[in-house]
């Protein structure tokens, strides 16, 4: 099972993350899984991409921008860029254990972490689309039901994973809610207490880590490169 290479993606879009993020999430996801991978890129068709790299070069859209740019995600689901299954990352993210529960992922299912709203939510249902495994032949309709609607869901939707969250509905499931946290909310002195919105252990804990944590997601700001606390120790390359 080991030797079965698994398809990890990202998307890079106009200039707002330098390309350093691919390399580092390239090297970062291949240290802590035990079977090869290989990664797909989805930018730009003008963007040059390394060898070791699978680029699918994006539909230009007509929008550009951090809170712009991740309608391109809809294009993650247009299988004439890719057909089969993928564990989607976004680049702001740190892995920081271990992914092989990855691999055992059923691709028949469309796999989501929850909205980290949900942490003083409960009843909060929705996805982060910052991490998703699933089989783009399977949700082909997302993209084009994009493609031939832009205008009226780019106005209808805050952003593409509320757009994704209403599109794909039986198939959901929640990726584990111990293996992928919030750097802002659950990670950065120990956790926010989300009565006060205060960090209770702000004086005594810099970072701190779940034992079972493989991947915190830095929405929003900062971003990974901004940090100097022990986690920025995990997104390095192996160069």
């Amino acid at each position: 099972m080991g030797d079965r290479v698994i398809d990890f993606g990202c998307l890079i879009h106009g200039n707002y993350y330098s390309w350093d993020y691919v390399d580092i999430l390239h090297d970062s996801i291949q240290r802590n899984i035990s079977s090869p991978i290989r990664l797909h890129v989805w930018t730009e068709k003008d963007r040059q991409v390394p060898g070791h790299i699978s680029k699918h070069s994006l539909e230009d859209i007509g929008l550009a921008g951090p809170k712009k740019a991740w309608w391109y995600k809809t294009q993650l689901f247009n299988p004439e860029l890719y057909a089969g299954p993928i564990i989607y990352l976004d680049l702001d993210v740190v892995i920081a254990g271990n992914l092989d529960w990855m691999r055992k992922l059923s691709m028949q299912n469309f796999w989501a972490a929850k909205d980290f709203k949900c942490l003083w939510k409960p009843n909060r249902h929705a996805i982060n689309s910052s991490v998703m495994a699933f089989d783009t032949r399977n949700y082909e309709h997302v993209w084009k039901k994009f493609r031939d609607n832009q205008n009226r869901i780019t106005h209808m939707y805050h952003g593409d994973q509320n757009y994704i969250d209403e599109e794909i509905v039986d198939s959901k499931r929640w990726l584990p809610e111990e293996k992928i946290v919030s750097y802002r909310w659950q990670v950065l002195h120990g956790g926010m207490d989300f009565k006060t919105r205060a960090y209770p252990r702000k004086d005594e804990v810099d970072v701190e880590l779940g034992p079972d944590v493989s991947i915190v997601v830095f929405h929003g700001d900062p971003k990974p490169h901004q940090i100097s606390n022990k986690l920025s120790e995990y997104w390095q390359t192996d160069k």
